[in-house]
């Protein structure tokens, strides 16, 4: 992050999955880009006008809710962890600042990462500007494949019925 070799990429992140045309570069030095990885992830996997994309993990966490809760048919959900099996391809979601929970409105702090694999009771998830870089974090499960909330601070999954 930061550096001028890795800035088309950002520029990439930014322009084709969050939407932003505009800024300058140091503008996208300084702000956080996992939402905008996020988005371009999903944009480049299929998701076409279902998904909210966007530079804040907010607007497509609120959305997946909000599309569960109303059973409306846009195929992103998203779920109490403690409702749903994790699986490869769901998102996971926490929060990055206090008094957020899963029945949060508006815009808050948060992160999203993507399932890619499941083994051995965890579950590694790929999320961007994680430590300035894209990186795997380990996810732990509970016996029956849900995250365990005993040792992480996710509040959603989203799920793609799509």
């Amino acid at each position: 992050e930061g550096d001028d070799r890795t800035m088309d990429r950002l520029r990439t992140y930014w322009r084709e999955g969050a939407g932003v045309k505009n800024w300058t570069d140091s503008q996208m030095k300084s702000e956080a880009w996992s939402a905008a990885f996020i988005s371009y992830v999903m944009k480049k996997s299929g998701a076409g006008s279902d998904w909210k994309y966007s530079p804040s993990h907010s607007t497509y966490i609120v959305d997946s809710i909000k599309n569960r809760k109303q059973n409306n048919s846009n195929p992103f959900k998203g779920y109490r962890p403690e409702e749903v099996k994790l699986e490869i391809g769901d998102l996971v979601g926490r929060a990055r600042q206090s008094g957020v929970s899963y029945d949060t409105l508006g815009n808050y702090k948060s992160h999203t990462d993507i399932v890619v694999k499941i083994n051995n009771g965890y579950a590694d998830t790929i999320g961007g500007n994680v430590g300035d870089t894209v990186k795997i974090t380990r996810v732990p499960l509970t016996p029956d494949g849900k995250v365990d909330l005993k040792r992480s601070d996710y509040f959603v999954v989203i799920k793609s019925y799509k």
